[in-house]
C-alpha cells in the first residue's frame, strides 16, 4: 500500500469525527510515514510498519470523546 492509498483509507475511516483532528492525524501520519521514509525504509515498508488503516483509525476513534463525535453529525 502506498502512503496516499493508506491515507486516504485512513480519512475514510475517520468519518465522523471532527474535521480538524482528521487533518491534523493525516499530517502526523504522513509525517510518521516521511521519517521511516529518511530511516531507509520504502514507503511500502513504513505504512505496514504503521498497520492497517482501518486499525489506526479505529484506535483514533477510540481516544475521541465521544461527545466531540456526536456533535460532528
Amino acid at each position: 500500500m502506498t502512503k496516499k492509498e493508506f491515507l486516504e483509507s485512513l480519512q475514510k475511516g475517520l468519518t465522523g469525527i471532527p474535521k480538524e483532528d482528521i487533518q491534523e492525524r493525516l499530517s502526523f501520519y504522513n509525517e510518521m510515514i516521511e521519517d521511516c521514509k529518511e530511516e531507509g525504509l520504502s514507503e511500502e515498508e513504513a505504512v505496514i510498519k504503521i498497520g492497517p488503516a482501518e486499525e489506526v483509525a479505529a484506535q483514533i476513534i477510540a481516544e475521541i470523546p465521544f461527545a466531540q463525535i456526536v456533535k460532528q453529525q
